[in-house]
């Protein structure tokens, strides 16, 4: 499982979503799982000279649930788990500047999502605030699934891995993107 935060401005992401559509002409959501790699590569060059970063967190595949253990339940646990590295992990980075987290809600069913943004909520505690949107609405959560889905194909051993790899090592080279790895024992490692 791979799960991406962007940490960009509203006004930004939807100039680079709009400039994406006027070339592309896309229409409905930007999704990772549904765009070619010349795609996916345009979206790396124009967020190239932005202000933003993003922080990846992969759960390697080791994470199996347990002989006996509901497959549902563990992958919440596994999602709980990066999401909570991940935001905290840029909480840490940020400080004080975080004043929102917008979680995807498309994801799991509203009383998990409730669940998730809670703990989220309690990870960013008085800095700010933990809420829940739609991806097709905001460019944010549409630029953070390209990234994530980005990380999940370098991850794959397929013909597409290297190329996967080629787009976004500049932007881990740059620190633009860090990433983080979670391990069996829940503990992140960079």
């Amino acid at each position: 499982m791979t799960l991406a935060a962007v940490s960009i401005a509203a006004d930004d992401a939807d100039a680079v979503l709009a400039r994406f559509r006027q070339v592309t002409g896309l229409r409905g959501e930007l999704k990772g799982s549904r765009i070619d790699l010349a795609e996916r590569a345009l979206v790396f060059e124009l967020l190239e000279p932005g202000d933003w970063h993003a922080t990846v967190g992969i759960a390697i595949s080791a994470l199996r649930p347990e002989q006996g253990e509901d497959r549902g339940d563990h992958d919440i646990a596994i999602y709980s788990a990066l999401l909570d590295d991940v935001i905290g992990a840029m909480l840490e980075a940020q400080g004080p500047n975080c004043s929102d987290v917008i979680i995807d809600d498309g994801r799991y069913g509203i009383e998990t999502l409730a669940l998730v943004r809670n703990s989220v909520g309690r990870l960013v505690g008085p800095l700010g605030t933990a809420s829940l949107a739609v991806s097709h609405i905001l460019a944010g959560l549409q630029i953070a699934d390209v990234i994530a889905n980005s990380f999940f194909n370098r991850a794959l051993v397929t013909e597409r891995q290297a190329r996967m790899a080629a787009s976004v090592q500049p932007f881990l080279d740059s620190g633009k993107i860090k990433l983080r790895l979670l391990a069996d024992d829940a503990e992140s490692q960079q």
